[in-house]
């Protein structure tokens, strides 16, 4: 009984994911703020990028990079100054409109909207394919939780035909990265028992956990923008973590756990 209550629980969480990420990527208005207000805001530290390169060091070198779920750009301008390339692909035309506004002196950035499985590209015509907080959405829609608590759907399928997507469009030896959040307000990794990170265990990515703290101009806007976008749940631990920064004039930080994963293309990958 408490494993059904639990799964309900989870069935729940993830119909609340999925409806609210909707509503935001389906508004050009709401992208622009879920950019400024919260993709500004994280890794203020600096840790992804050099994540990035230590995994990836072509793309230091001018290399070629498709940022697959691009979203409003968070990820293609952490690649840009360094690629000799970037094409960028996400399926909300509101999130694309907000990242091309931000990079359009960049001639050597494109966009183009495009599913994570069938991306407009040759085939080994990249160094690098980075999908960002992306295919956890692809498992969220079809994934299905039944009346007894019990779950299942077509999910590894379509995450396989990703994984299987950015292979094809990796030179040989070129690196497939995936980021996923592993916790927001914490500060240590949480979800290590999610059954998407498992498969991407599974179909042959090393794992690591990296820090990703946001740094917001104040408590208050903390939990605004930390409640806009990742709901009530999170706000709560914020405010807990933020009990003795004032409300305004005072800067504060929200720790962060993002998963990294990385596979290397080789001859013989397979899903």
């Amino acid at each position: 009984e408490a494993d059904m209550d639990d799964n309900a629980l989870e069935a729940a969480a993830t119909r609340s994911f999925r409806a609210k990420h909707e509503s935001v990527y389906a508004s050009e208005r709401e992208c622009a703020r879920y950019d400024t207000e919260l993709c500004r805001c994280q890794d203020h530290a600096g840790n992804l990028r050099r994540e990035l390169h230590a995994l990836a060091p072509r793309l230091g070198g001018g290399g070629s990079a498709a940022d697959i779920g691009a979203g409003t750009g968070k990820l293609t301008r952490l690649l840009a100054p360094t690629c000799g390339r970037v094409h960028a692909f996400d399926r909300s035309a509101g999130a694309l409109a907000v990242a091309r506004a931000a990079s359009a002196a960049a001639a050597h950035i494109s966009f183009d909207e495009a599913d994570a499985r069938c991306l407009p590209l040759p085939d080994g015509s990249v160094d690098v394919a980075l999908a960002g907080w992306a295919l956890s959405y692809l498992k969220s829609e079809h994934e299905v939780w039944h009346a007894d608590g019990s779950y299942g759907g077509a999910w590894r399928e379509e995450v396989d035909a990703a994984l299987r997507e950015m292979d094809r469009v990796l030179v040989e030896g070129g690196v497939a990265i995936l980021l996923e959040t592993m916790g927001t307000a914490t500060e240590t990794p949480q979800r290590d028992g999610s059954h998407l990170y498992a498969h991407y265990r599974a179909r042959g990515f090393s794992q690591r956990v990296v820090r990703t703290d946001y740094r917001f101009e104040s408590r208050r806007a903390a939990l605004a923008t930390l409640g806009f976008f990742f709901g009530k749940g999170v706000a709560r631990r914020a405010e807990a973590l933020l009990a003795d920064v004032a409300d305004d004039g005072e800067a504060c930080f929200v720790p962060e756990c993002t998963g990294v994963w990385w596979r290397v293309k080789h001859c013989e990958t397979t899903q």
